[in-house]
């Protein structure tokens, strides 16, 4: 993910019924994606405790990890605050990215962010706790989770716990940021149930090898369904319209991981009415993602299809 706009346009009217992505081997479907935060909410993590909703994002002027509720998938949604207001020790200037947030075994409210390292000048993945969904989230440790400069910096954490209750991390280094760029990689790395104590060495589920995706990938979100492993993430520059959500599947966690043929969803699949489809979040069978209005990108939500195990997007009722 990369920097949030910084400006916001008033609301649009969005495009009617659209042809949306036809990921193999699934068939297409008509639906229309419905802008729900029609504001500077990009790279949106959506979480449900309790009977709310709760929607984590990029820096924008509504704070360093904007927060918002709603009563439901489809909202309404209510911008509630700055979730992350003290910034830890070891960031230097500059926004926080993609952040993600579940809950632990103990109760307690786990939040990964990617915020710039005053030490080593890129960007680095870092944790922080709160005792509820709007925080405040307060840093945990005086330095970054995962860090290393060399690999261009690492950013876009993400949580996973499988059905065997084992924890992991997901997130991808950032080579693509360096002059001379080196593979931009997906890793999975197991994690204590603290979240923050890992656990063996990190493995490599995917990289950067298709044309399509310009250099990146990026934005990995990984779910379980129908004994299936499913990679979503997002590929191409997140600044135009050749921004897509992909995904990759794989019978085990260990890979390997295969790429669908098609994307999920790109701007052409859903008829333009959403420019740059990326940064995504999966909850249940809705998936929450970005697309640009202006120099903005709004929050919007789509159903998803699983029939056989694999992701189609569809309009569907409200969840």
């Amino acid at each position: 993910m990369r920097p949030s706009g910084r400006s916001v346009l008033p609301a649009a009217m969005l495009v009617a019924a659209m042809l949306l992505a036809d990921p193999v081997p699934a068939a297409g479907a008509m639906a229309v994606p419905q802008a729900v935060i029609a504001a500077d909410f990009p790279d949106p993590e959506v979480i449900r405790a309790g009977a709310a909703y709760y929607a984590y994002s990029t820096s924008s002027v509504a704070g360093t990890v904007p927060v918002a509720a709603a009563p439901a998938a489809s909202g309404p949604w209510t911008i509630r605050g700055d979730a992350l207001p003290v910034k830890p020790a070891w960031a230097g200037e500059g926004g926080f990215w993609a952040p993600d947030v579940s809950r632990r075994a103990d109760g307690r409210y786990l939040m990964y962010f990617t915020a710039p390292s005053a030490a080593t000048g890129r960007m680095c993945i870092g944790a922080a706790l709160a005792d509820g969904p709007l925080g405040s989230f307060r840093p945990v440790g005086d330095g970054p989770l995962v860090c290393d400069p060399s690999e261009g910096g690492d950013i876009d954490p993400a949580s996973f716990v499988d059905t065997d209750g084992r924890r992991y991390l997901l997130y991808k280094n950032d080579g693509n940021a360096l002059p001379e760029p080196k593979p931009s990689i997906i890793w999975l790395q197991e994690v204590r149930g603290d979240g923050v104590t890992f656990a063996g060495p990190r493995r490599e589920l995917i990289r950067n090898d298709h044309p399509a995706e310009n250099g990146v990938i990026e934005a990995p979100v990984l779910v379980k369904r129908s004994n299936r492993y499913v990679l979503f993430y997002a590929g191409g520059s997140y600044t135009g319209n050749a921004y897509f959500t992909g995904y990759a599947v794989s019978s085990s966690l260990a890979g390997p991981f295969t790429k669908a043929e098609r994307p999920l969803m790109t701007t052409d699949s859903l008829g333009g009415a959403v420019q740059g489809p990326g940064g995504a979040d999966v909850l249940g069978e809705r998936i929450f993602f970005h697309g640009w209005v202006g120099r903005a990108r709004w929050m919007y939500t789509a159903g998803l299809d699983w029939t056989g195990g694999l992701p189609a997007v569809t309009g569907g009722p409200s969840r």
